[in-house]
């Protein structure tokens, strides 16, 4: 039995899939099953019932679970620790798991400025919905060092810091005659929103709910899964969209998209970094969480 055979492991009995491990593993599926056999043969044990297309972990491997995660712990505190030596130079890769407007627009504006602070480490940033990146940084083993999201996180395994106040504005096809809507105007008009997990959704619902609107009074004619999309779907006349305004900045100058003012009314946001409390984090990342604040620059106002 090695470390490798647990870490493969650990992610086939969180995942229930040997398809999805091999993914987040970067692995071929039959290296993975060949890998799980071998673990398996070691032990003398089955590790996972296959019911259909699930796989379904064993009162075994559920013990050896358990003892895995605190294996690969000790494994990655052990490699930070001899890292933070004075003397190591700081260079790996820092993997960032980002929802859409961090991914999109702030990390790749913030860039210049990571390379800087350091020079020998490369970046590596996926985007999904918020949401996901809490889900991903929470896993007993992340493959994730930070992450950024759209919407406050209250969770005791997580730290968080706030680096940039958002607003989410109402854009228009450039056509559309008015600047300014009322607040109960919003609710005939043809809107084209993110997915009910992502940040900026999850923002929109909560403003509207203290001024007494519940999601289902809305006309949502269309979910898309980016901002891009939204903006996009704009530009044709499909219908209006809710988007941060850090998104839409370059079409608005351009004339290909119009901000609406609703009067009286503001949908107002953080983002947030975010890293677990519990594992010592590589150097690299340590300095990065010290100077986050600094990287992301609040211009926009402190949240």
């Amino acid at each position: 039995m090695d470390i490798r055979q647990l870490e493969v492991f650990a992610k086939v009995f969180e995942n229930q899939s040997f398809s999805r491990a091999a993914q987040e593993l970067g692995l071929s599926q039959p290296t993975v099953s060949t890998h799980i056999q071998h673990l398996e043969d070691f032990l003398g044990k089955k590790l996972f019932d296959r019911v259909g297309r699930k796989v379904i972990p064993t009162a075994e491997a559920k013990i050896l679970y358990r003892h895995a995660v605190e294996i690969l712990k000790k494994r990655e505190e052990a490699l930070a620790s001899l890292l933070s030596l004075n003397g190591t130079r700081m260079s790996g890769t820092v993997k960032i798991a980002a929802s859409n407007i961090p991914g999109d627009y702030l990390i790749p504006h913030a860039l210049k400025k990571l390379k800087e602070l350091l020079p020998e480490v490369t970046f590596s940033v996926e985007i999904v919905d918020s949401s996901r990146v809490v889900t991903l940084l929470k896993e007993s083993i992340p493959s994730y060092d930070l992450g950024f999201v759209g919407m406050e996180v209250e969770d005791p395994k997580l730290e968080t810091r706030k680096i940039l106040r958002d607003e989410i504005t109402l854009i228009a096809h450039p056509e559309f005659e008015r600047d300014e809507i009322e607040l109960e105007e919003l609710l005939n008009l043809p809107l084209l929103l993110r997915e009910e997990e992502s940040g900026t959704r999850k923002s929109i619902e909560s403003s509207l709910k203290k001024v007494g609107i519940g999601p289902t009074e809305l006309n949502v004619v269309a979910v898309l899964g980016s901002n891009t999309a939204i903006k996009e779907a704009v530009k044709t006349g499909a219908g209006f969209g809710l988007v941060s305004k850090y998104s839409v900045s370059d079409e608005v100058e351009c004339g290909k998209l119009k901000l609406v003012k609703i009067k009286g009314f503001s949908i107002e946001r953080c983002f947030f970094a975010v890293k677990r409390r519990d594992i010592t984090p590589l150097p690299s990342v340590r300095t990065l969480w010290e100077r986050i604040e600094e990287l992301f620059s609040l211009k926009s106002g402190a949240c």
